[in-house]
């Protein structure tokens, strides 16, 4: 009824079968090596973001990254909601096109409360040059940043009455937001080898 192991039909049925359970084995075993495999990478990321955070805080003594806990409950409140597993104090990303990240960072000084925007280019060797700082210590509450991706098409506000051409971002831009206030992109400008900025929003 059932076929012995002597009929080549259920041979070839209990061969198949076996095949296709050692496929389906090996399958889940490679997708869980791969999981396993992003996941350190992911976590070595992590890690290596927060050491060189750390090595740029050396620079900066006196500094903190601004928490979330200081921004305005509005303001935070927002950021939670739409970008809960993001920092609201960092962009880490090519600012100049050379394929190694930089980063954008608020600052908060821990006795003066003075609050400032730094970005930082970090070539191969990582050792971070500072090339553009700004005080936003009126705006902190509710201030945050967020990456622009290369390729994006940046204009001026309509209400600023100036004919400024809109910006296609040859590498990564910083959008710093003031919650309810308005909102900047910061962008390197190859030509003038320095940090531009275009205000998107008032």
């Amino acid at each position: 009824m059932y076929g012995d192991e002597g009929d080549p039909n259920y041979t070839r049925q209990h061969y198949g079968g076996y095949v296709r359970t050692r496929r389906l084995l090996d399958s889940v075993l490679v997708n869980l090596v791969a999981g396993l495999f992003c996941c350190t990478l992911t976590s070595s990321g992590a890690e290596e973001r927060k050491s060189n955070i750390e090595s740029i805080l050396n620079s900066f003594p006196g500094y903190h990254l601004l928490t979330l806990k200081e921004r305005d409950p509005d303001a935070k409140a927002f950021f939670l909601k739409h970008f809960p597993r993001a920092n609201p104090s960092v962009v880490h990303a090519d600012f100049d096109g050379d394929s190694k990240p930089d980063y954008a960072l608020l600052l908060r000084n821990d006795k003066t409360q003075v609050t400032k925007l730094v970005v930082l280019l970090c070539p191969e060797d990582g050792h971070c040059r500072n090339v553009y700082e700004l005080d936003v210590s009126a705006y902190s509450g509710s201030a945050y940043l967020r990456s622009v991706s290369r390729g994006s098409r940046i204009s001026q506000t309509e209400s600023i009455d100036t004919d400024t051409a809109p910006v296609n971002l040859k590498f990564s831009g910083i959008r710093v937001t003031y919650f309810g206030k308005g909102e900047v992109v910061l962008y390197w400008n190859e030509k003038l080898k320095k940090i531009d900025s275009v205000t998107t929003a008032d």
